[in-house]
């Protein structure tokens, strides 16, 4: 059982919870060297982000996740595809980074090293300052070009564009090309653009439904968590994997593991503390009754 659970709510401030964290834990998450800040979709919630997850409110209300959020769906249709990603850009645009992205990006000046392993696709946390961010699910706001493999196999060797890293729709890739010319194209209204080296479709460089995490970025989340002495899970419903499983990974290998989150997890029942509401609110005291010095 954890050692300390709390609600954050009417009767005292986040502030004034914070100071019933057991002291030995107090110590022993002050005394850590490596932090780990693991956030999901409650986290960018805060900031009016609509959740992937939410089917009844927001962009996914009366939308097939399989038609919009797919490789295949973007084969067979790239601009209705292309299309409901603007409207979730503009969103996140719209958006702005809350006071528990800023408390998490402030926690590098208390003297840990923090990574920050999120399964949102918003930037929040760069916005917000951070430095060390492993994004699990890819950027929103960030191209990259459309791998269509039952295409490109049909011919015998496919050309690799040196700009976008793709397979080149073109014969012969513009020579001219850089990548620079590349991440000046954004997410906006309009038709789907093409990578400027090879013609290829570009779309938006997230992790849809059906496809594996990059191998770079699970490995980056992996390696921080084997490190760390400190998990703090923000905000993460802990239902997809294999992200979900990273919480659990740390507590095996004696990680001090801490919950934030509204509605706490099957992670509650083991891990050293929970706190049971709002980043925003929770995250600014917590850290400050952690590293009270910072």
């Amino acid at each position: 059982m954890p050692i300390t659970s709390w609600k954050v709510g009417a009767g005292g401030t986040a502030r004034a919870t914070a100071s019933m964290l057991d002291p030995r834990l107090i110590a022993d998450l002050r005394a850590a060297r490596r932090v780990v800040v693991f956030t999901g979709a409650g986290m960018s919630a805060e900031s009016g982000i609509p959740t992937f997850r939410d089917r009844l409110t927001g962009l996914w209300a009366q939308v097939d996740p399989m038609e919009v959020a797919t490789a295949r769906a973007f084969r067979a249709n790239p601009q209705r595809t292309w299309d409901w990603h603007v409207q979730l850009a503009e969103a996140v645009r719209a958006a702005a980074p809350n006071a528990g992205h800023a408390a998490i990006a402030a926690l590098e000046q208390a003297g840990p090293e923090v990574t920050v392993i999120t399964q949102n696709v918003d930037a929040l946390h760069h916005r917000a300052g951070s430095r060390e961010v492993v994004e699990l699910h890819g950027n929103l706001l960030r191209l990259t070009s459309f791998v269509d493999e039952e295409a490109a196999f049909a011919a015998a060797s496919p050309t690799i564009c040196r700009v976008c890293d793709g397979y080149a729709v073109w014969e012969h890739c513009d020579p001219y090309a850089e990548r620079g010319d590349l991440a000046a194209i954004e997410l906006r209204a309009g038709p789907v653009p093409r990578c400027p080296g090879c013609g290829a479709l570009l779309r938006p460089d997230v992790v849809w439904f059906g496809e594996p995490l990059a191998v770079d970025a699970i490995e980056a989340a992996w390696n921080a968590v084997d490190r760390c002495e400190v998990l703090i899970a923000v905000g993460a419903s802990l239902e997809v994997e294999p992200a979900a499983s990273l919480p659990w990974r740390a507590l095996a290998r004696g990680a001090r593991v801490v919950e934030v989150n509204p509605v706490p997890t099957a992670l509650a029942a083991q891990c050293h503390a929970v706190i049971s509401g709002a980043a925003a609110e929770v995250l600014p005291a917590l850290f400050a009754a952690i590293w009270p010095e910072r």
